[in-house]
């Protein structure tokens, strides 16, 4: 060992001298930066996991937990306060490197005010739309179905104008396509009619329609705000009338 630092030094002296004897100084070189080991490695891809749960079980749904398998705690109640049948909701978790949440599994689980629960245990990491289903609405072994699920409004319509309605219509306020007469069959004066309409639960709180009619003396009515659900609609007579529509939104006697 004591050789070769003797050579080394003995080297280094002779440059030394050299770099003296020159007529201009040497140029001084600017050392290359070392990459650290953050800088030269590939920022490593994060993902989110985001579950919008829509509840069409029939019910209120009074407890909701999605949990990682890997523990024993089940976490925040998502349901805390209740969710009414018809809503639904964005359940989003912080962004994770991929390589975390490539083996995560995790069990969301739900009960409704009526007692009826359901669970499925092999959830992904993943961004996802679960409906939680009504019993009477499975097809499956399990209680949820990763699908925008489909929702329904239903009117029923009660004439009691006094005479047969001869047109009755149900207008998307978006398109103003007037659509089927539901009175092609004279609606007549005591007579009911149910109008069903269906769409995807994540567009139908935004729907509006507009109720018109008109009765075979030519009277007409329309209500321009309503909205999907599921209501009594009585089509009413002109001196009947309390206030500016022509529709009430009860059943009559």
């Amino acid at each position: 060992m004591k050789k070769y630092l003797n050579a080394g030094m003995a080297a280094l002296l002779a440059l030394a001298l050299g770099a003296c004897s020159q007529s201009k100084p040497a140029a001084s070189a600017t050392p290359e930066a070392t990459p650290t080991p953050e800088a030269s490695a590939e920022a490593e891809e994060k993902t989110k996991a985001v579950y919008t749960i829509y509840n069409v079980t029939g019910e209120t749904v009074t407890d909701l937990y999605i949990y990682d398998n890997s523990g024993s705690d089940k976490g925040e109640n998502f349901a805390e306060g209740g969710v009414k049948n018809g809503e639904y909701f964005d359940i989003e978790f912080d962004e994770l490197p991929k390589s975390e949440t490539e083996n995560m599994e995790f069990t969301v689980e739900f009960k409704t005010e009526g007692g009826y629960e359901g669970k499925f245990e092999t959830l992904h990491w993943e961004v996802a739309p679960i409906a939680l289903l009504a019993e009477d609405a499975l097809t499956g072994p399990t209680q949820i179905a990763f699908a925008v699920p489909d929702v329904k409004a239903e009117y029923t319509v009660y004439n009691v104008t006094g005479e047969d309605v001869t047109e009755l219509y149900l207008i998307d306020n978006a398109t103003g396509d007037k659509g089927d007469n539901f009175a092609e069959q004279p609606l007549k004066d005591g007579e009911s009619i149910v109008i069903e309409v269906t769409e995807k639960a994540d567009v139908a709180g935004d729907l509006e329609y507009t109720l018109e009619f008109t009765t075979a003396s030519g009277y007409t009515g329309k209500f321009e705000t309503l909205h999907f659900e599921v209501a009594p609609i009585s089509l009413l007579a002109e001196d009947a009338l309390t206030g500016p529509t022509q529709i009430s939104f009860t059943k009559p006697e």
